[in-house]
């Protein structure tokens, strides 16, 4: 059985590589050896590209080694007749023509904002996820509301605040005073996990909040507070068709004052109820919703979209193109309520990837894409 070569790229630079090394090693732990040859790649702070073989899986059973032109994937026997792969380097591997699809592992800045994806467009190596252009709008918060509210899609009411901007603060308090009230919530602009995001209660805190705020990038969004019941949506790619299907809800209640990190990540920081406690009508009206935020961003092959519901009135906050794939993650919890198992879940998102590949090839013919896609096929 000839297997697909997996690199799953995991770390970076991002301020969340600490959940993406988590999130790497559980999509590590969980790709089938029999299926995949694994390739963990660890990219450093620095930007180097590490292979973390530690990582990966033993291989049970007599999988054929894989043929590539004349190149064979070298294994080596361990023990008891299972293959462990010779670890190799990720520009190795590329070179070699042994990577079929990259999984990207990597949250935040570098990862999920359409920079690793370019970098992969160039190499011709098929990846899961979003393209370029969806990735990048969906990572910069600013840019996706104004498409949201072009779509109709309703959000929370913001002001988007710069350096510039920043300078004249009395006008800044004016119009937060005015426009949105308090509280309200300061957040970057582009970052994700809830990293730098504050709850302002009143006008005193809100100069340390969007100080802390401006420490991940150079514009801070300050967003009208919502209060209501915060709900999730998952959305792959329907595994025959590729369009997207929206995942059941999930309810999430933080253990915290509001959905932070440690309410994100932490063990028992929060509560994930699914399906969320809300009537049939809402339920309906919040997955169509969700799905036609991701396809106003272009997204392919997994999202994550974030929303909060009072009553009958939903509001988009986000969409996230690389969702969590730790042990306390929403995607996983709402595959596992369709029938869908984690390891599946994979599957389904490679497959995804490859199906992309193949259109591009397809529309494309002597594009590099095309040359990985025939050789992956």
């Amino acid at each position: 059985m000839t297997r697909l070569r997996i690199a799953v790229l995991m770390g970076g630079p991002s301020p969340e590589r600490d959940v993406s090394m988590a999130t790497g090693q559980e999509i590590v732990a969980a790709l089938d050896p029999r299926q995949y040859d694994i390739l963990p790649v660890e990219i450093t702070k620095e930007g180097h590209w590490l292979p973390r073989p530690d990582l990966t899986p033993l291989t049970t059973g007599n999988a054929a080694p894989r043929q590539r032109g004349n190149a064979t994937t070298i294994e080596r026997v361990v023990s008891h007749g299972s293959r462990l792969p010779v670890p190799v380097s990720f520009e190795q591997a590329v070179a070699r023509d042994h990577v079929d699809v990259a999984f990207i592992a990597m949250h935040g800045p570098y990862g999920e904002d359409g920079t690793v994806q370019g970098l992969l467009e160039l190499l011709g190596i098929p990846y899961t996820g979003s393209n370029v252009l969806a990735s990048a709008l969906a990572m910069d918060k600013l840019r996706s509301r104004q498409l949201f509210e072009w779509h109709r899609i309703p959000v929370p009411g913001y002001l988007s605040v710069t350096a510039p901007v920043w300078r004249d603060r009395d006008r800044v308090h004016r119009q937060v005073a005015q426009e949105l009230g308090y509280p309200c919530v300061v957040k970057p602009n582009a970052a994700g996990s809830s990293i730098g995001v504050s709850l302002v209660r009143e006008p005193a805190t809100l100069d340390p909040a969007v100080e802390a705020a401006f420490a991940y990038g150079p514009m801070v969004l300050i967003e009208e507070y919502v209060s209501g019941t915060e709900i999730t949506c998952g959305i792959i790619d329907d595994p025959i068709t590729g369009d997207p299907i929206a995942l059941p809800l999930i309810e999430v209640v933080p253990n915290a004052e509001f959905y932070n990190y440690q309410a994100k990540y932490a063990t028992g920081g929060s509560e994930h109820i699914v399906p969320a406690r809300v009537s049939a009508q809402v339920a309906q009206q919040a997955a169509a919703l969700a799905v036609r935020a991701h396809q106003a961003l272009g997204c392919e092959g997994m999202s994550r979209v974030d929303m909060i519901t009072r009553g009958v009135d939903i509001v988009v906050l986000e969409v996230n193109t690389i969702p969590g794939m730790t042990a306390t993650s929403l995607l996983p919890d709402a595959a596992k309520a369709a029938g869908i198992k984690f390891p599946e879940l994979l599957d389904r998102i490679i497959r995804s990837a490859l199906r992309r590949s193949r259109q591009q090839s397809t529309q494309s013919p002597r594009s590099p894409q095309s040359s990985q896609s025939s050789r992956s096929t």
